[in-house]
């Protein structure tokens, strides 16, 4: 399993990418948590008018999520699919 996984935020510098990557940081701690696992949040310029949501390499989300928690079930998602699975508890 990997020790962090990276999180870039890609695109142009415009008010969605900035409220993208607030999001990604305020969910950070949580998902950390949850699956012992450090998330490195990069910011990357572009072209994109829209920002790009790019987990481990791998674009998942273009755009802003319509909430912080289908954000968070994204994240999950592809952690999960790259084998990360959850903290058990207890």
């Amino acid at each position: 399993m990997p020790e962090h996984v990276i999180i870039e935020i890609v695109g142009k510098p415009s008010y969605l990418r900035w409220t993208l990557e607030q999001w990604v940081l305020e969910v950070k701690d949580i998902i950390e948590l949850e699956y012992d696992v450090e998330l490195v949040v990069k910011t990357v310029d572009s072209d994109n008018d829209l920002p790009v949501l790019r987990i481990a390499g791998s674009d998942v989300f273009i755009g802003l999520p319509g909430e912080e928690g289908y954000l968070i079930e994204v994240l999950k998602k592809k952690l999960e699919e790259i084998g990360i699975k959850k903290k058990e508890l207890g």
